[in-house]
């Protein structure tokens, strides 16, 4: 794993990048002119034509345990198309974020080239933080601005736990236990379907969340854990940086990304405290519809789908009977349900069994398919 290189000495056609000039992905805040990213997938791009790109990431890193560190990946392409097609199955580089500040490589050649360099989030927010303080490129930028609105056919939210974050594909069952270097969310199912439709994405995932308890042991806890649920994470842009640097959590704007579609994928880690308790069920159904509510408030013109079931699934029905609920208030909202198969054995297990490469490869085909049937 590379833990960062350093800058070399500048040069005449050195030049320092605005956060404007770069095209951002997902939820992000700006703090003490530093530009957090922190969400799985988000994360920016920008073409140049040069043979450096450097920068300067800011993370909490060294206040984690190597296993819980920031992960950051880097695309390469040639070219100033940074359409999903044309990224590879698998990032030029990887970065693990030890320090409180990071100076990478994110390009480099003896030549000059012209090429689109992407840097994503693989880790969760759950742990450590990513922020850019600057980017600096021996070249220029391309004349062409990018600009999401012409490169994307339209725009996903997806709202979930750790099977959104792609938690454990990188892992084996029975043999590795959880780390942020395992997390792959460019092999979840949330961005191949994104992938499929060409769509720009928006991941607000969080392991273990739910909406009416977080992941309990079911055999020695005897209470739901509500520390942070999605209902009350979800409308911040991100709620848990802004309780680190003791601010007021900041309302996200829908205006700054309208989703087309919103996919939640959420009561995995409900159903280890609802366990066929009917007074719980009851409980996750009334949230879980009321929440749908939250959901159409903020983005009336949104198509919602409603998934559930490769880690179990004891709670689908009544996911779909909380969507009929939810329909019966809003006829004219379209919002369905996918229930996705319990993953198998023979395709694999991943750490803490969680969803394999392949069971992802599946999960997304389904929903691809009914994202694509919405009218």
């Amino acid at each position: 794993m590379d833990t960062g290189t350093k800058f070399t000495d500048l040069s005449e056609n050195k030049m320092e990048l605005n956060f404007k000039d770069l095209v951002w992905f997902g939820r992000y805040i700006d703090y003490n002119k530093i530009r957090y990213f922190n969400y799985s997938m988000s994360g920016f791009c920008f073409s140049f034509t040069g043979t450096k790109a450097e920068a300067l990431i800011i993370s909490d890193g060294a206040s984690f345990p190597e296993e819980n560190q920031c992960v950051l990946a880097v695309y390469i392409t040639d070219g100033t198309d940074y359409t999903w097609k044309n990224l590879s199955e698998n990032p030029a580089k990887r970065f693990l974020l030890t320090k409180n500040e990071t100076k990478i490589t994110l390009f480099e050649s003896d030549t000059k080239k012209t090429v689109t360099i992407s840097v994503f989030k693989f880790s969760e927010c759950a742990f450590a933080n990513a922020g850019l303080k600057k980017i600096t490129i021996d070249g220029s930028l391309a004349k062409q601005k990018l600009s999401n609105s012409s490169k994307f056919s339209q725009k996903i939210e997806f709202i979930g736990d750790s099977i959104t974050c792609g938690y454990g594909i990188d892992g084996i069952w029975e043999k590795d236990s959880f780390r942020t270097w395992q997390e792959r969310p460019d092999l979840a199912y949330s961005f191949l379907t994104a992938r499929k439709l060409n769509a720009e994405i928006s991941c607000v995932s969080w392991s273990g969340i739910g909406i009416i308890s977080n992941y309990v042991d079911s055999q020695t806890v005897n209470i739901p854990d509500t520390k942070l649920l999605m209902p009350s994470l979800w409308p911040y842009t991100d709620k848990n940086l802004s309780m680190l640097l003791k601010i007021e959590p900041e309302i996200w704007d829908e205006a700054k990304y309208s989703p087309d579609i919103i996919v939640v994928h959420l009561g995995t880690n409900d159903s280890s405290w609802v366990q066929n308790v009917e007074e719980r069920r009851l409980n996750f159904e009334s949230c879980y519809r009321q929440f749908l509510e939250a959901i159409h408030r903020r983005s009336p013109k949104a198509k919602i789908c409603c998934c559930l079931g490769a880690m179990g699934t004891e709670l689908n029905e009544t996911v779909h009977h909380a969507v009929k609920l939810f329909k019966s208030d809003f006829k004219n909202v379209i919002c369905t349900t996918v229930d996705f198969p319990l993953q198998k054995d023979e395709d694999g297990i991943g750490a803490d069994w969680h969803p394999s490469a392949k069971t992802h490869r599946k999960m997304a085909e389904l929903l691809t398919e009914e994202l694509k049937s919405l009218k």
